[in-house]
C-alpha cells in the first residue's frame, strides 16, 4: 500500500510523547535537586543535553513551539554552561519556569496567548546578561503527567533475554529429541512381547512334559522356564515403565514447546518492529539527492503490515540507502535525457516490502531509468583484469549484470559522494548473505533496474535442511535450497570436463558437498544420487550429498571473537541429540565450488565408463566443430586427438593406437567416406569404431557412409551431444 503521511506522522508524534515525557521527568528531577544559585558543572551540562535533545526530537515531528521554546532555553544554558553568565537564583527560577511551560505545551495544555513566545523573549533576553523577572508563580501551572503503557528497555537487556530464550529454544529441541527417542524405544519392545504370545503355547505344553523327562532333564527344563517366566515379567515391567515415560516425556515435550514457543514468540514481538518504518525518512533524502543529483524523482512506497526483526531492519537501513543512492546517481537519467528517450521527465522510484512466507519477507527496489550500462560495464571489467574477452562473450546479459557485485567494479566515471567507488554493491551483498538471505538483480536497456532481497523474518531462528556427508552432520539455510531431488546416477553428465544436470530446461553444474568443503573424494553413489538444487546470487546449482536428514528449526550460534568470519560457514547450531552441527554459508558454497573444478563427481562417472580412459581421434576441417567435439568428448572424459583433415587423421591412425574415430565428411585432402573406406582395408585398422558426423543429411549420403563402413552416421543439425556420447559408448 502507498504511504499514508497522516498515519506516519501519527506515528511520530506518540514517539515523541514517548521520549519527551521521559526526558521531562528527567529534567524536572535535576531541576528539583538545584538549590538558589548552587549546581555542579556535571549538573548543567547534564541539564544542557537533555534539553538540546528535546529540541532535536521537537524539531523531528515539527512541534515549532516547544522547539523554540527549547532553544532559548539551551541559549541561557549554553552561556551558564560557558561560564559567561553566573546561575543567580533569578536564573535558576527561569529554568523552572521554562520547564513548566514545555510540559504545557507538551500535554496540549498550552499557556496563555503569547506566554510562550513571552518565555523564548525572556529566556533569550537572560542569555545575553539582561536582568529579566521571572513570571509570577500563578503562570507556572504544572502539567499532568504523560500516561504510557510503553517501558523503555536497554537493547543489551533485550539481548539477554534472546539469549535465554534460545537456550529455550534448544531445550526445547533436546525435549523433542528425547521423547522421539522415548517413543522408538517403547515401540522396540512392542514385537518382543509380540513374540512371547506366539510362544506362549510352546511353554505350556513344555510345563505338560516335565513329569515325563528325566529328574536331570526336568530339573534343567524347570530352571529355565522358571527364568522364563521372571524375563516376561521384567519385560512387561519394563513395557509399562517405557509407556509411562513415553507419555510423560510427550507431555513435557509439549508443554516446553509451548512454553517455549510463547515466550519465544513474545519476545520476537519486543524484537519485531513494523517493517513500514524501514520507509521513514526516505522521501526527504531522495529528494535531496535528486536535488544535488539534478533529476527530478518521484518515489512510491508500498508495504504491508508485517513485522521484521529490528537488527534485520537496523542492517536493511544503509543496504536500502545504498540502493537508492545507485538508483538515482547510475539508474535514472537527466530531466533532458529522459524527453528525448520519449520518458516523462519525473523519473519513478518504486520501494515495496512484501510478506513471501510465514519466516520471509521480499524488498524490491526498482526504478525506470536508462538500465545497466552493460558496455560500460564490459570495459570496466577488461580494465581491472576481472574477466576475459572470451569470458564475457560466453556469459549471458543476467551473468553479465551481476556482475556489479565484485568489489571494485562501477561503471561510474566520475567518483562523487553518491556512488562510483565501487564496493558499494559488494557490501550489499555481503550484508544481504550475513542476514542469511540473498539479492538478485533484474535490468532492461532502456527500461530500468530492478533489485529483490529476499530476506528471513528473524535472526535468531530459521529452518535448515540437514544433510550428512560420511560421517558429519551440516545444516544449510532453508532459504537458499529451492529443491531436494534424488535421481539416477546416469542423470549427471559431463559437459566441457564438468559434471551437469540438466533439470527444468536448464543445465546446472553439479558438485559433490565434500569437494566444495575439501573433505576429501565423495564416494560414487551405487544407483541414486540425493541433490541440493541451490540458488545463490541468481546462481543456481546442485551439491551432491549422503543423505537429506530432514528439515528443521534451529538456533544460529556464532563461532565467537576467534572466529569471527570462517569461509564457507555462517554459524553453528544444536540439533535436538546436543549434537553441535555447522551451518553452511550458500555464498561461501558457491565461491568454493568455482574453484573446485571438475571433482570427484567427473572422476566417478569415467570409472563407471571403464577401468581406464579411451582415446579418440577427431577429424575435421573447420576449427568451430573440432573444438565443440574435443570440448564435449574431454568433458566425458576421453583422451582426445584431432586432426584439420582426412589425410592428417589417416597418417594419425598410423602413427598411434586409437579406440574409436569421429570424422567430418567433407574435408579437403581426403574427405570422410574415402578415410573410411581406407580404415575398412588396412588389416590393422580394419576393426576401429568410426562415426561420421556431418551436415550431409539426405538418404544417399546416410547410405554411402553405411557402404564405406561407418558404425554411426550422426547429423550435425540434428545431433546433440547425448547421441554422440550414447553412440560412443555403445561401439566402445
Amino acid at each position: 500500500m502507498s504511504l499514508d503521511r497522516s498515519a506516519l506522522q501519527q506515528r511520530l508524534l506518540e514517539s515523541f510523547r514517548i521520549e519527551a515525557g521521559e526526558r521531562l521527568g528527567v529534567l524536572a528531577d535535576a531541576l528539583a535537586s538545584w538549590r538558589e544559585s548552587q549546581a555542579s558543572a556535571d549538573a548543567i551540562e547534564s541539564l544542557f543535553r537533555e534539553v538540546h535533545s528535546l529540541k532535536g526530537a521537537a524539531r523531528a515531528v515539527g512541534l515549532k513551539p516547544i522547539e523554540r521554546l527549547c532553544h532559548a532555553w539551551e541559549s541561557l544554558l549554553g552561556a551558564v554552561r560557558g561560564e559567561r553568565l553566573a546561575l543567580t537564583p533569578e536564573r535558576v527560577e527561569l529554568c523552572r519556569g521554562a520547564l513548566h511551560a514545555v510540559q504545557q505545551l507538551h500535554a496540549g495544555q498550552a499557556p496563555e496567548e503569547g506566554v510562550a513566545e513571552q518565555w523564548c523573549e525572556l529566556l533569550e533576553s537572560a542569555a545575553r546578561g539582561e536582568q529579566v523577572q521571572p513570571p509570577t508563580p500563578s503562570t507556572l501551572r504544572p502539567a499532568p503527567a504523560a500516561e504510557s503503557d510503553t517501558l523503555r528497555v536497554s537493547a543489551r537487556r533485550l539481548d539477554s533475554l534472546l539469549f535465554h530464550s534460545e537456550n529455550l529454544l534448544q531445550h526445547k529441541l533436546e525435549a523433542q529429541a528425547y521423547a522421539r527417542r522415548l517413543r522408538e524405544h517403547t515401540a522396540a519392545i512392542d514385537p518382543q512381547r509380540g513374540k512371547r504370545l506366539l510362544g506362549g503355547g510352546s511353554l505350556r505344553l513344555l510345563h505338560d512334559l516335565l513329569e515325563t523327562l528325566p529328574l536331570v532333564a526336568r530339573d534343567a527344563l524347570k530352571n529355565l522356564l522358571e527364568y522364563q517366566q521372571w524375563s516376561e515379567a521384567q519385560l512387561d515391567r519394563l513395557h509399562f515403565q517405557a509407556t509411562h515415560l513415553e507419555k510423560a516425556g510427550r507431555h513435557l515435550s509439549q508443554g516446553l514447546t509451548q512454553l517455549c514457543d510463547s515466550y519465544t514468540g513474545e519476545l520476537q514481538g519486543v524484537l519485531l518492529l513494523a517493517a513500514g518504518s524501514l520507509m521513514e525518512g526516505l522521501p526527504a533524502m531522495v529528494q535531496d539527492l535528486a536535488v544535488a543529483a539534478g533529476k527530478r524523482v518521484e518515489l512510491h512506497l508500498e508495504f504491508s503490515d508485517l513485522q521484521v526483526d529490528k537488527r534485520i531492519l537496523d542492517e536493511l537501513r544503509s543496504v536500502l540507502t545504498h540502493l537508492l543512492r545507485n538508483a538515482i546517481d547510475h539508474g535514472l537519467e537527466t530531466p533532458d535525457r529522459r524527453q528525448a528517450g520519449g520518458k516523462p521527465a519525473v523519473g519513478q522510484l518504486h520501494v515495496e516490502l512484501l510478506q513471501r512466507a510465514a519466516d520471509r519477507f521480499e524488498l524490491l527496489v526498482r526504478d525506470d531509468g536508462a538500465g545497466i550500462a552493460l558496455e560500460a560495464l564490459r570495459a570496466k571489467a577488461l580494465s581491472t583484469g576481472l574477466i576475459s574477452q572470451e569470458q564475457w562473450l560466453s556469459m549471458s546479459d543476467a551473468d553479465r549484470q551481476r556482475l556489479i557485485f565484485r568489489s571494485g567494479l562501477s561503471t561510474s566515471s566520475l567518483i562523487t559522494d553518491l556512488s562510483g567507488r565501487g564496493l558499494g554493491m559488494a557490501i550489499v551483498q555481503e550484508t544481504v548473505e550475513r542476514l542469511g538471505g540473498r539479492i538478485e538483480v533484474d535490468s532492461q536497456a532502456g527500461q530500468g533496474t530492478c533489485f529483490r532481497l529476499h530476506l528471513p523474518m528473524s535472526l535468531s531462528t530459521f529452518r535448515a535442511v540437514i544433510v550428512r556427508n560420511a560421517e558429519r552432520i551440516f545444516a544449510v539455510p532453508a532459504l537458499a535450497v529451492e529443491r531436494c531431488l534424488r535421481l539416477p546416477v546416469e542423470a549427471v553428465r559431463n559437459l566441457e570436463n564438468r559434471p551437469t544436470l540438466a533439470f527444468d530446461g536448464r543445465v546446472l553444474a553439479v558438485w559433490a558437498l565434500a569437494d566444495v568443503l575439501g573433505l576429501g573424494s565423495q564416494q560414487p553413489a551405487e544407483k541414486e544420487l540425493t541433490l541440493l538444487l541451490l540458488k545463490v546470487q541468481g546462481e543456481r546449482f546442485a551439491l551432491q550429498v549422503d543423505e537429506l536428514l530432514g528439515d528443521q528449526e534451529i538456533t544460529v550460534k556464532s563461532l565467537g571473537r576467534q572466529l569471527v568470519r570462517v569461509r564457507n560457514l555462517l554459524g553453528a547450531t544444536l540439533l535436538g541429540d546436543g549434537q553441535l552441527v555447522p551451518i553452511l554459508h550458500p555464498g561461501d558454497l558457491y565461491r568454493s565450488a568455482l574453484a573446485v573444478g571438475s571433482g570427484s563427481l567427473a572422476s566417478n562417472q569415467v570409472q563407471r565408463q571403464g577401468n581406464g580412459p579411451q582415446r579418440i581421434l577427431i577429424a575435421e576441417d573447420s576449427f568451430t566443430s573440432r573444438g565443440l567435439l574435443k570440448a564435449i568428448l574431454e568433458g566425458a572424459g576421453y583422451l582426445v586427438t584431432t586432426a584439420n583433415d582426412g589425410l592428417e587423421a589417416w597418417n594419425t591412425l598410423r602413427q598411434g593406437a586409437f579406440d574409436l574415430l569421429v570424422s567430418d565428411v567433407e574435408m579437403p585432402r581426403m574427405d570422410g567416406f574415402i578415410l573410411t573406406s581406407r580404415i575398412r582395408g588396412d588389416h590393422e585398422l580394419s576393426q576401429l569404431p568410426v562415426v561420421l558426423v556431418t551436415a550431409l543429411h539426405s538418404a544417399e549420403d546416410r547410405a554411402r557412409g553405411l557402404e564405406a563402413g561407418a558404425n554411426a552416421y550422426l547429423v550435425k543439425s540434428g545431433f546433440e551431444q547425448d547421441s554422440l556420447l550414447d553412440a560412443i559408448r555403445r561401439l566402445i
